[in-house]
């Protein structure tokens, strides 16, 4: 049959916008763009490409996710990591992961415990290569396998986008670690956790949860307390 007459396929719409959302989202949360650091939307527009339709709808994008503040006439910036919303944002990804954990030790299922195995494994790997990029990512992904397994799209939408906020954090804890927890425990929680809600402890898997946040706070925190300070000689 002849294709005559027929119109090319072209790109498929709103790739343009997709490929510069992944890619500017991947530098934020790399670091690679500093928290606060302006967006020149028409230097994004060269680099990529493209026109300023799909740029913007990317950075809109960004921007529903928390990651990048819209500021009117006057472009866009990464959203700054600002000390004083730490306590709130660790807050909140606390209770939602407590709600998670209790429902998923209610509510999963065969599919949903062998898809936070997977993740769990993909972590434990990473974790034993040293490498941050693959625990931040596999983290996020065995956090949402337990969201997604707690029954509930509602809280698992709202977990998502809380665990992408804190992302940026992850990136530096995982990165300069705590004195007294490293990765290797980090997985072994991970396997309690898999064990309390393969078994449908609510109660365990709760307090799995709040022992998790502890850590991630402990790792936050020693970032802050990090200085070589008292080793220089002032005579």
């Amino acid at each position: 049959m002849s294709g005559k007459g027929k119109k090319p396929i072209g790109r498929p719409r709103g790739t343009g916008s997709q490929r510069v959302h992944e890619r500017i989202r991947d530098k934020i949360l790399r670091l690679e763009l500093a928290p606060g650091a302006d967006l020149d939307e028409a230097g994004l527009e060269h680099e990529f490409g493209i026109s300023r339709t799909p740029v913007r709808e990317a950075l809109i994008r960004l921007a529903s996710e928390g990651l990048v503040a819209l500021m009117p006439n006057r472009g866009a910036r990464v959203t700054p990591l600002e000390l004083t919303d730490v306590p709130q944002l660790l807050e909140a990804l606390e209770l939602h992961h407590r709600v998670a954990m209790r429902w998923a030790a209610r509510r999963r299922d065969a599919a949903d415990l062998a898809a936070i195995r997977q993740s769990h494994q993909a972590f434990a790997e990473a974790a034993r290569a040293g490498d941050p990029d693959g625990m931040i990512d596999a983290n996020k992904a065995f956090h949402m396998a337990i969201a997604g397994s707690c029954g509930n799209r509602y809280l698992a939408q709202a977990f998502e986008s809380l665990q992408t906020v804190s992302l940026r954090l992850a990136r530096l804890s995982f990165a300069g670690g705590a004195p007294e927890y490293g990765n290797a425990e980090i997985v072994r929680d991970h396997a309690d956790m898999i064990a309390a809600i393969e078994a449908g402890d609510a109660e365990a898997a709760d307090a799995l949860a709040i022992k998790h946040m502890r850590i991630f706070r402990a790792r936050v925190g020693a970032l802050v307390d990090a200085s070589l300070a008292g080793d220089v000689a002032l005579d």
